[in-house]
Order: C-alpha cells, then sequence, then structure tokens
C-alpha cells in the first residue's frame, strides 16, 4: 500500500546551509562555481581548485542540493556528489530527516522550482532569488522514504537515459567532424572508398589549399557558383504592393533553417527575381559573431516565397556543384577557421564579405564524387537527426514523469521498482 502524499513548503524538505569559508581552505576540497553547473541538467561540468576562488565561499557536503540563485532562468540545479566548496551565488539545502537527498535533487530540477525562482528574482543586470522568496514554494511529497525512493530511481533511470543518448550525440558530432575533414581532402576513389596518400601518394597534388587528390579541380567559389548578397533593410521597405517574408542571420543555423521567427518587407517584381530563394541554394550568415560568421544551411523551403537579407549570402551552385557537397565545404571551413580568417571585424560584429567569400579557393570533384561524399555525410546527419529526435522524446517524458510523480497524481507501488537493486 503506498503511503499518503503530503503537501509541504520546500523549507520542510531542506534547510538553508550558511557556514561560510575565506581562508584556510582544504586544498583536497574542490570549488564549484555557477560555471561549473549544466543549465536545465542535474549534471556537474567540471570543477576547480578550492585555491582558484579568492572570494568568501559557502561550505557544502555530500548529498546537498546546490541551486543556483543569480540568474535562476538558467535552472542551475545539482546534489552534490562529493564536499566542496561553492559561490555564494549558489544556495546549498541540506535534507531534513526522513527526506531522501535523491528526490530532493529532483525536486530541486523541476520546473514548477525553477519558474518560482525566476518569478523571484530581483534585479535588472544580474536578478537573484533568494531562500527567503523560495522557502514558502508549495510541493508536495510522500510521507514514505521507500516511495521517495522509488520516485527518485525512475527519474534517475530518464537522466541516464539522457545521458546516454547526449554522449551518443557527442560521439557522432566527432565522428562527423572527422569524417569531414578526411572526405575533403582525400575524398573517395570510384568503389566509394577513402583515398590513401600514404599508400598512393601519385593520386595527390598540392595546391593552394594544401595536399589534394590530383583529380580534383581547384577553383573559386564564384566559379561554382553564384554569389550574391541579400537586399538591405529600411523603413522605406516595411509597406509596399509586393510584401514577402523574407530570412535574415536570426535564422540561419548551422546545418539548418529556423522558419519561427520570418520577418516581412516589400520586394518589387524586379528585386523578387533577384533576391527570391529557390531549393538547393545555400544561405551563409554574412555579419555575425567572429566564430559563427559563414555559418550555413541549405534552404529547402517552398519557391519564389522567401527573398533574403544582406545578412545573407546566397550560395547557388551551377552545374558543376550540388548544394549538398558545397554547403559541406561551407561547414568544414566554419570549423576549421577558413572563414575566421577573411572574415572583417567591425565592432562586435564580424563580416564575411561576399566579394571576399567568392574568391575563396574551392575544391572540386566530380559530379559523381560530389554525391558520393554528400551521401556519406548524409548517413552520419541522419544518425545525428534520429539520436537527437529520441533525446527530445526523452526530455518530453522526463517533464511529463515529473509533474505525474511529483505532485503525486501517479504512485509508484512499491512492486514496480526492485528498490534494493
Amino acid at each position: 500500500m503506498t503511503s499518503p502524499v503530503l503537501e509541504t513548503t520546500v523549507d520542510e524538505l531542506v534547510t538553508l546551509q550558511n557556514e561560510k569559508v575565506f581562508a584556510n581552505k582544504s586544498a583536497q576540497l574542490p570549488y564549484v562555481g555557477l560555471e561549473h553547473i549544466a543549465s536545465g541538467k542535474p549534471r556537474l561540468l567540471g570543477v576547480a581548485e578550492s585555491s582558484s576562488s579568492l572570494s568568501v565561499n559557502s561550505v557544502f557536503q555530500k548529498d546537498d542540493i546546490l541551486f543556483g540563485k543569480l540568474r535562476p532562468n538558467l535552472r542551475k540545479s545539482l546534489r552534490a556528489p562529493f564536499p566542496g566548496y561553492c559561490s555564494t551565488d549558489i544556495l546549498v539545502l541540506r535534507c531534513m530527516p526522513g527526506i531522501m537527498p535523491t528526490f530532493a535533487g529532483h525536486v530541486f530540477q523541476w520546473e514548477r522550482v525553477f519558474s518560482a525562482a525566476t518569478a523571484t528574482a530581483a534585479g535588472t543586470k544580474m536578478p537573484r532569488t533568494s531562500w527567503g522568496d523560495l522557502k514558502g514554494l508549495a510541493v508536495f511529497f510522500p510521507e514514505s522514504v521507500a516511495e521517495q525512493s522509488r520516485i527518485a530511481a525512475i527519474l534517475d533511470a530518464v537522466d541516464e537515459a539522457i545521458f546516454q543518448t547526449e554522449a551518443v550525440l557527442a560521439k557522432l558530432k566527432q565522428i562527423r567532424t572527422g569524417l569531414l575533414h578526411d572526405l575533403l581532402t582525400h575524398g573517395l576513389d570510384e568503389n566509394g572508398k577513402l583515398r590513401e596518400s600514404a599508400v598512393h601518394p601519385e593520386q595527390f597534388q598540392d595546391s593552394i589549399l594544401g595536399r589534394m587528390p590530383a583529380c580534383w579541380d581547384i577553383t573559386s567559389v564564384e566559379q561554382a557558383g553564384e554569389v550574391r548578397l541579400g537586399r538591405q533593410r529600411s523603413p522605406a521597405h516595411e509597406t509596399g504592393q509586393h510584401i514577402r517574408p523574407y530570412l535574415r542571420v536570426a535564422n540561419v543555423f548551422d546545418c539548418f533553417i529556423d522558419y519561427s521567427d520570418v520577418l516581412s518587407m516589400n520586394f518589387n517584381p524586379h528585386e523578387q527575381a533577384t533576391y527570391h530563394l529557390c531549393a538547393g541554394d545555400i544561405l551563409l550568415n554574412e555579419g555575425q559573431s567572429l566564430e559563427l560568421v559563414g555559418r550555413s544551411a541549405i534552404f529547402e523551403g517552398p519557391p519564389d516565397t522567401y527573398c533574403f537579407q544582406n545578412t545573407l549570402v546566397r550560395f547557388r551552385c551551377n552545374d558543376t556543384t550540388i548544394p549538398e557537397y558545397s554547403q559541406a565545404v561551407f561547414k568544414y571551413w566554419l570549423d576549421t577557421g577558413a572563414f575566421t580568417r577573411i572574415a572583417k571585424q567591425t565592432t562586435s560584429v564580424a563580416h564575411l564579405g561576399a566579394d571576399r567569400f567568392a574568391k575563396m579557393p574551392f575544391p572540386r570533384p566530380s559530379l559523381f564524387e560530389q554525391r558520393l561524399i554528400a551521401d556519406r555525410l548524409a548517413e552520419i546527419a541522419a544518425m545525428q537527426k534520429n539520436e537527437s529526435a529520441e533525446l527530445c522524446k526523452l526530455a518530453n517524458i522526463k517533464a511529463g514523469l515529473m509533474c505525474d510523480l511529483l505532485t503525486g497524481r501517479v504512485r509508484v507501488p512499491a512492486d514496480l521498482l526492485d528498490t534494493r537493486t
């Protein structure tokens, strides 16, 4: 029989710890700052030596809850896996008798708690919540420690599945990065095998891009397709008889386009003919932060619907290139800093420059080999897409479980889990 569910406040689950230390910190204990706690995940990203913090620190013990009070919208909270010192912008919360730390850890990862912390934060530039604002928040908890453990075990299992899926995604990203380098420096032979420069040096040539397959042309971007800067936005274009949606730098991400925030302005028929987008066009960020300038994605939307602004550069393949291969080249240039090296920086914004981009040397294999390369990369991209969908599903499952289990709406019977394992 399950235990009753009681309504209480969070200060009945945990108590605030106020122990502070400035000098004489133990060198054996680590320091945890807000930068070491992942956003929205009960995960420690790293630690620092206790001597690295020269200010007053809070002291925490193993299984204390570390809850970020500065900028609580970042949703930083976790159960401490060891004792140590932490920033005073982190609340140190210790479980009351009869409250399982694993259970309390999930309560303070709950969206209800994060939302309350965000709503009570005071300050404009550095908003902070306080324990005084949070401690009266109403929550539910099962009186039985055994049921608390069962709830925690279920949520721990989902967290572990999320962690494993994220690890797979990180590995796939590494594989894709390495594969991209190999494919764009060695290519694939007619049998779909990666060329080996050590085994067949005669198949390679020295070029402005370094060692490349001898059968490739080293041309320029403008000889591989049309390069065009988008139309400038101005108040004169905000109204008119030919209003069209347009894409801008805020819409173009790494290998995908976000259509959720699209603006519109007037493009007369001549401008529509010049600035319209067709499926297969590649859009690159012309103005962006230095590390993101040149970020690109292939437009796959409906024809003759969208135009584009001058914060973007459009590359349209000619009959010697295909979009998937060309975008892979641009992705490689982004990752290896080629765009950074040609960009011009003004204040905080870097500009790719359509003219500079058009002159960049472009490696051009045969259309057959371009397709082989694109297909190989598409296999990895499909795996990444599947894992990303799985991660999204797990996140939704966790949110639903927390809503059910941490409100008592759904109970966890004793025979559902063997808590002894």
